[in-house]
């Protein structure tokens, strides 16, 4: 019997107030190496004494940037030593780096107050008498417990800043489709001019002294605030030209509409290598990098290997609905016509490459028609809106023509686009198979990532991205049958990173799968093109895989995966683009099936909750690789998502977190799965998915707040106990885990997180169960005053298939007065599923 997925109608009964406490004590990093103690805090007495001295003979006035590097065991927020030493009124937090990183605003004044605080740490192990441990532990000072935590203390400089040569940025931005401007992200935003008497004697220095030093350079440049800016993100285009004008500062907003046509570029070397020493000594700049490019993530189509016949399209009925998808490329043809319902048609007929939406539009409409069930899982048929915003990138200058501003005229235009769709249609799923041509950085929310993020956020929309394609010369072997061999391939790998923005924290990132039945290629393993994660540390990426053709050829199938060109005739291809519009479609017939406006966190959720990882990544050795190439798996169609036999119940939970509060769901365990004793069997999975506040200035620590949820069963005294572990579970770690092995395996900080158990002895004493959630914000943040929406979505089941799980626990929790109802209906009931 098919038994659909429930939604909790009542979620708002279960919130409580927060419970207090976490952290414990002040923990000595030195406790009993004295001696150690003394000379680390006399290392970084005299890191901050030549700080200091460096910044009391700057230039640009006595402000300056200090990276504090904290020790592994101590990225935890309770050992964070900001409450005696880098207080906010004395060394405020402007940002972070990689993990355990924090930069502070630095002065003289202010690190002199800093050292003082050091130099009151005892040197010496103190102790005290815990009477729960029943002995002595230690118990230093704040001013030790602190300083123990730091490793090494930075002033943040020019090795910082940027990792190319003046070479190298000349060759890169003289091509048109960069917009040809260094991206240069600062530590703090420029206030307007009027404004400057506002600030401190040291910040107004610190300011005129950069807006000075462009006049400085004598060159002609323009320099302009780039969007970023709205989130918290001072980032400015600088760009060198031979208008003859001088330094050209457009420090307020400019619409893409308000721009001048660009002058020509100014490619010497000498006049872009004073610019970057400028930029490079500067303490008010954080980052220089150069613009990305965006490409297309699929290997051109052979022609070759088409098949002389024409694919047979489905008639779309316009007498019903249909799931609707937006293709953000380069046009789509006449071919799909009829289920193109609108077109975003910013591009000259001359400038469209319609070969590659085409095949990604064909995979929507036609997909199953052509390559069967086992590899397009939906049913043919989705309403397109053609999202036509990017030129064909063979045609020299096209990119150019219409984006002269590079990505941040690009992104603007994809913003009003989808904005369009999203009013005119209520298209909230899109397939972008497009990437930047930047790998994405262990360290760095990137401002491509950031902007979309934005677009989806704003437009209550999700974005599927492709991963990325590895480069011809750096593909891996094909994936052996052998786990062994398969981690020695990818230990030997080179270049086959995320690109950006896939590491985007609103969005998800799709790899690509092998097809089956092609005998170059073993089924269902990550396909040889695919790049793999995880992009930032605090995080998994890609989120998902599906079936996006091989990347060796056959002799008859080709790259195994077919769809159409612009003039209807079928065609083999591969590439992660591919992949991508199949989880998309499957997303998007989620949606037309649930009445109302499902939440992009439910939307994430189902997906991600019954995605399965591939058979060839199920061995224990590959446990460690196999996120980081496919994710959580690969997601099945949408009705075996939507329904399941009567042995399971899936339980959507989807509310908002406030701050104070909790949310606390207690139910009974099914009365099937509970034999004598009370011992509880079966298997149990976990998925929570978050939109927590993000913050590109703190790198991998972006994400401020941390949504996490557990299943616990109760014990004797009250207690209770956690019971799932997390889907990538390493076969040994620490116990308790440090938060660096909290983030990494259980994905502590994650928007995204899975976790699963089966118990098939049955685990005791008692049949009282609850699912608690829970939040953690990053030290200095404060809740958001809407709080943190989230879905949770638990799934019990009967391993064996033969309980009446579902008929089971409907019962019980309609008894304690749980209100629950089909997710595909309950719109009609409750505002938020």
């Amino acid at each position: 019997m098919a038994s659909p997925i429930q939604i909790v109608l009542n979620p708002d009964n279960y919130e409580e107030a927060r419970e207090a406490g976490g952290g414990g004590g002040r923990k000595d990093f030195f406790a009993h190496r004295d001696r150690e103690f003394g000379a680390h805090k006399a290392a970084l007495i005299e890191q901050i004494d030549a700080i200091s001295g460096i910044l009391s003979a700057q230039a640009q006035g006595p402000i300056g940037y200090v990276k504090v590097i904290l020790k592994r065991d101590a990225w935890a927020k309770s050992h964070r030593p900001v409450g005696a030493l880098f207080r906010s009124d004395r060394a405020p937090l402007v940002g972070g780096g990689d993990l355990g990183v924090m930069l502070v605003e630095g002065r003289p004044s202010a690190l002199a107050q800093v050292k003082a605080e050091i130099a009151k740490a005892e040197t010496q192990t103190r102790m005290r008498y815990d009477e729960k441990k029943g002995k002595e532990v230690p118990n230093p000072s704040a001013q030790k417990s602190e300083a123990g935590a730091i490793d090494r203390i930075e002033l943040y400089g020019a090795s910082d800043k940027r990792s190319f040569s003046v070479e190298e940025a000349v060759a890169w931005l003289a091509n048109p489709m960069t917009g040809s401007g260094y991206q240069v992200e600062l530590f703090d935003v420029l206030p307007p001019r009027a404004e400057w008497d506002r600030l401190d004697p040291a910040h107004r220095r610190l300011v005129e002294s950069f807006v000075a030093g462009f006049n400085a350079l004598e060159q002609s440049l323009s320099v302009e605030r780039l969007p970023n800016w709205r989130q918290r993100l001072p980032m400015l285009s600088v760009r060198l030209d031979r208008a003859g004008d001088g330094a050209v500062l457009r420090l307020t907003s400019v619409s893409s509409k308000e721009r001048r046509e660009l002058a020509p570029f100014d490619p010497n070397v000498q006049h872009h290598s004073r610019l970057l020493a400028f930029l490079d000594t500067h303490p008010l700049v954080r980052r220089i990098e150069l613009p990305g490019i965006v490409v297309r993530s699929a290997r051109p189509a052979t022609p070759s290997r088409a098949r002389p016949d024409h694919a047979i399209m489905p008639v779309r009925d316009s007498r019903r609905t249909h799931p609707r998808l937006g293709i953000i490329d380069g046009g789509i043809s006449s071919a799909l016509s009829d289920w193109v319902i609108d077109r975003w048609d910013v591009l000259a007929d001359e400038d469209m490459d319609l070969s590659h939406g085409t095949f990604i539009g064909g995979l929507a409409v036609a997909g199953a028609g052509m390559n069967g069930a086992g590899t397009c899982p939906e049913p043919d048929g989705a309403e397109l809106v053609d999202v036509a915003v990017f030129p064909n990138e063979q045609k020299a200058g096209a990119f150019a023509s219409y984006y002269s501003g590079g990505l941040p005229q690009f992104f603007d235009e994809m913003d009003a686009a989808v904005a369009d769709a999203r009013a005119r249609h209520g298209v909230r799923v899109f397939n972008m198979s497009l990437n930047i041509l930047q790998p994405a950085a262990p360290d760095r929310y990137s401002p491509h990532a950031v902007r979309l993020d934005q677009i989806a956020e704003e437009n209550n929309a999700v974005v599927f991205i492709s991963a990325g394609n590895i480069q011809p010369q750096d593909l891996r072997p094909e994936w052996p049958a052998d786990a062994a061999t398969a981690l020695s391939n990818l230990a030997l790998a080179r270049n086959d990173g995320l690109l950006t923005p896939a590491e985007s924290a609103r969005n998800v990132a799709v790899a690509a799968l092998n097809p089956s039945g092609h005998s170059g290629c073993l089924p269902f393993a990550p396909a040889r093109f695919s790049r793999r994660g995880p992009g930032l540390r605090s995080g998994g990426k890609p989120d998902l895989a599906h079936i996006g053709g091989a990347g060796t050829q056959h002799a008859t199938l080709g790259h195994g995966l077919f769809s159409i060109l612009p003039d209807g005739t079928v065609i083999d291809g591969c590439g992660t683009s591919y992949a991508s519009p199949l989880v998309a479609k499957t997303a998007a017939v989620l949606d037309h099936a649930i009445e109302g406006e499902v939440s992009r966190e439910t939307l994430i959720g189902l997906l991600v909750h019954h995605a399965e990882i591939p058979e060839p990544l199920r061995p224990k050795m590959l446990a460690p690789v196999a996120r980081h190439l496919v994710g959580f798996g690969m997601p099945p169609s949408a009705e075996r998502i939507l329904e399941t036999g009567d042995h399971s119940i899936t339980l959507v939970f989807a509310s908002r977190i406030q701050h104070g509060q909790q949310i606390n769901f207690r139910f009974p365990w099914p009365a099937s799965l509970v034999g004598p004793g009370g011992k509880c069997r079966g298997r149990a999975k976990l998925t929570l998915v978050s939109t927590p506040p993000l913050d590109a200035r703190f790198g991998s620590e972006f994400v401020r707040v941390n949504v996490n949820a557990v299943l616990q069963q109760e014990q004797d005294e009250g207690k209770w106990k956690g019971r799932l572990d997390p889907l990538y579970l390493p076969s040994s770690r620490e116990s308790p885990a440090v938060e660096a092995e909290l983030i990494e395996h259980d994905l502590k900080w994650s928007p995204v997180k899975v976790h699963a158990k089966t118990f098939p002895q049955g685990v005791e004493p008692s049949s009282n169960w609850r699912l608690f959630v829970e939040y953690l914000t990053r030290a200095g943040e404060v809740m958001p005053e809407g709080g943190v929406p989230f879905t949770a979505i638990l799934t019990i089941s009967d391993p064996e298939a033969e309980k009446p799980v579902f008929n089971d626990m409907r019962q019980s929790l309609q008894a304690i007065g749980t209100q629950i109802a089909d997710i595909r209906t309950a719109a009609r009931i409750t505002p938020r599923v």
